[in-house]
């Protein structure tokens, strides 16, 4: 038996609509429905050879649909279907807020005058008032500011399939309404030709189409929140949320959208967040869901019943498994390094090497390997270039022609019955094998706490006030029972739309109790997240140098003096703070400089396994000019003092290897003087594959020290 492997894409949305008026508050259905949900069908038309589950989140369909319609329009789209000219000072500055929102590297700056637009406006949203901004703009800029944001969620597919998208895209500046207008008629066409192209790629059994709950909930909370101590005992948790009733109702009701949309009921289901408990296995059973997957965190906690030993060297995860009380769901456990590296890494790496990487260390799982790779579906492709459609390709030219088969997991549970048991499954997600995400947090119990509220009002209610009634408040609570709201509380994850995805929690609530005739409680108009998470990227932290420092390059840490007063950056866990990266290769950069040199000092996390290339890209920043070098260095045990070299194969410092990656630069080698502002990139490389970048996104800015800087610093 060879070795063969499942993608499951993810396709998710929650409801954008703001409870009372029915309109979506966000864009992101509609520009997502430009990019991931068309490139994804047109990526694989091209090879038969490839199966892939794609799995939607209802909320997602339903949102399409409204779209679709015409019932729903949001903001944005609004917006943009009038005249710039007609725009108030706070519509105007909303443009400005918002029409960034795109991989600045991979969207904004390529495009001249997208970039001259960022600029006028400014980069740090915090040094910004945006309604004296927007007076700096006329009505042509903020049209060409709408049109190029537009273009930037405009996939391969809308590029190759839209002659008018492809002419607009050669044109960047000097845009007409009529022009802006027919772009918003063209994301319609596109987005209607979504479902029909998924359900014909299932059709001719290429692609096993599944779906996750209704309003896409952590189900496992929604039995019973108390369960969270399962893996977290010590955590502290809001009164006690258990609903099992609602989490089945979120079943049924998604799987009953997914079957009106596609024709055909699913078999499997993505929980959302891959979060499952034993009473959650249960519950799928009795839903006559057959498969499910979560990821291989959650299997190294479960308890097995005993098997036939594993072939030599193949890991546990590769291999199904039943699970539930009566054995009759079947659990996929997904391979957490290779989705990462497809989520998170191979975005910076050339198209071809990624692809044979992938490949490569799918054949290396063993011959009767089950290799399941599942993902967000639509995030990553913001960050690779062309929306990912050189990947993709390469991909699946390389699935085409590999020996080992892509398969979907119906079929596999038609040909062979999983050799394995498990007695109890362990309560977790995909994110650290447990709840963390979405509850324990003062923010997290605090949302917990008003849906708690509710949910027994509602209860309280229904011997009270009439079904209609019932069924209308019931309604809202299930929106306001999806994950993303909690994903936003917390200190873990940032977006410059945090408040609004409070208040369209709060909103959802609010108008439950209006439905059952009951007054709104005072507490939901108070907002639970913090005013300082409204910023982006404030989950990573900068630290600009202090003080001159003169480590000793070792590879070691000897004490704390050695690094005292350096830069320092530490990532948060966010890439545009939609998608969870998990853990880092390297968890801090330091940065520093003596009157001679810079200095650069790699944290290892638990676990990395030193080695690769480092390369270092350092500018001097003139104005509008800048001048770069790079230097690198190949990492090797032992020790001993390896060379760092310029692009001439120059040597310009030093390095060392150890429990740290310690390196020292020649200023002058590298072109930087006393007084330069200057920009830095560290990336680790293992051949073309990128392996970290730090900084995540964008560059880190500094200045080479000075006189100035030593009197400013000067400490006894």
């Amino acid at each position: 038996m060879t070795t063969r492997a499942v993608f499951l894409w993810h396709l998710h949305q929650p409801d954008y609509r703001d409870a009372q008026t029915g309109q979506p508050l966000l864009p992101w259905v509609r520009l997502h429905a430009c990019r991931a949900y068309s490139d994804m069908a047109a990526a694989l038309e091209k090879f038969e050879k490839v199966k892939a589950v794609v799995n939607f989140a209802p909320s997602l369909l339903l949102q399409l649909e409204a779209w679709l319609s015409g019932s729903a329009v949001d903001l944005h789209e609004a917006l943009a279907s009038r005249p710039a000219e007609s725009l108030t000072q706070e519509e105007r500055a909303l443009l400005l807020r918002d029409s960034f929102s795109a991989d600045w590297e991979v969207w904004v700056r390529p495009v001249p005058r997208y970039a001259e637009l960022l600029e006028k406006r400014g980069a740090d949203l915090r040094r910004v008032d945006l309604l004296e901004r927007q007076a700096r703009f006329t009505p042509q800029d903020l049209r060409d500011l709408q049109v190029n944001f537009l273009l930037a969620w405009m996939g391969f597919a809308a590029r190759r399939e839209e002659p008018f998208v492809k002419a607009l895209a050669g044109k960047e500046r000097g845009f007409s309404e009529d022009e802006k207008v027919e772009l918003i008629a063209a994301q319609r066409r596109i987005g209607a030709r979504i479902l029909p192209r998924w359900k014909a790629l299932a059709s001719r059994g290429q692609v096993e189409l599944t779906c996750s709950p209704l309003n896409h909930p952590i189900l496992p909370l929604l039995v019973d929140t108390d369960s969270a101590r399962r893996a977290m005992p010590d955590v502290a948790l809001p009164p006690r949320f258990a609903h099992p009733e609602d989490a089945r109702e979120q079943i049924v009701r998604g799987l009953a959208v997914a079957e009106r949309m596609f024709g055909a009921r699913p078999e499997g289901m993505w929980p959302s967040e891959g979060s499952v408990s034993p009473e959650v296995i249960d519950l799928l059973a009795s839903c006559g869901v057959r498969w499910c997957a979560t990821d291989e965190g959650v299997l190294a906690r479960s308890d097995l019943l005993p098997a036939e030993a594993l072939p030599p060297g193949m890991r546990a995860h590769y291999r199904p498994y039943l699970a539930g009380s009566k054995g009759d769901v079947c659990v996929l456990f997904r391979d957490r390094e290779l989705s990462d590296l497809i989520g998170f890494r191979y975005a910076r790496s050339a198209p071809d090497a990624a692809a044979s990487d992938l490949v490569r260390r799918i054949t290396s799982a063993g011959n009767e390997a089950l290799v399941t790779i599942a993902l967000d579906g639509e995030n990553p492709w913001e960050h690779y270039p062309r929306s990912g459609e050189a990947f993709l390709e390469a991909l699946y030219t390389a699935l085409s022609n590999a020996p080992n088969p892509t398969v979907l997991p119906r079929d596999e549970l038609r040909e062979r019955k999983p050799p394995a048991r498990i007695s109890r499954i362990h309560s977790g997600s995909w994110i650290d094998a447990n709840f963390r995400i979405w509850i324990g947090h003062p923010e997290d119990n605090a949302g917990w706490t008003l849906l708690g509220a509710a949910r027994n009002a509602l209860e309280q209610a229904e011997m009270t006030v009439g079904l209609e009634q019932i069924e209308a408040a019931r309604a809202e609570l299930f929106v306001a029972e999806g994950s993303d709201w909690f994903w936003w509380y917390g200190d873990d994850f940032v977006t410059e739309s945090a408040a609004t995805f409070d208040a369209l929690f709060r909103g959802r609530i609010a108008q439950a109790y209006r439905a059952l005739g009951l007054p709104v409680p005072t507490a939901l108009g108070t907002p639970i997240i913090a005013p300082s998470k409204d910023l982006a990227n404030a989950a990573a932290v900068i630290v600009q140098p202090r003080r001159l420092i003169q480590p000793l390059i070792d590879g070691y840490s000897r004490n704390y003096y050695e690094w005292a007063g350096a830069g320092q950056y530490r990532p948060g866990s966010t890439i545009g703070g939609s998608m969870f990266q998990g853990r880092s290769a390297y968890e801090q950069l330091w940065f520093g400089f003596s009157k001679s040199e810079l200095f650069l000092r790699l944290d290892a996390a638990p676990g990395t396994q030193i080695g690769g290339e480092v390369q270092v890209i350092v500018a001097r920043l003139l104005g509008d000019r800048r001048e770069e070098k790079s230097a690198r260095v190949l990492l090797t045990k032992g020790g001993g003092d390896l060379p760092v070299v310029d692009e001439m194969g120059a040597r310009c410092g030093v390095a060392r290897t150890g429990v740290l990656v310690e390196l020292a630069l020649s200023l002058s080698a590298l072109g930087l003087f006393p007084g330069n502002r200057i920009s830095l990139v560290v990336r680790v490389l293992r051949g073309d594959l990128e392996l970290e970048r730090l900084p995540r996104l964008g560059e880190l800015e500094t200045v080479v020290p000075d006189r100035r800087f030593e009197q400013a610093h000067w400490q006894v």
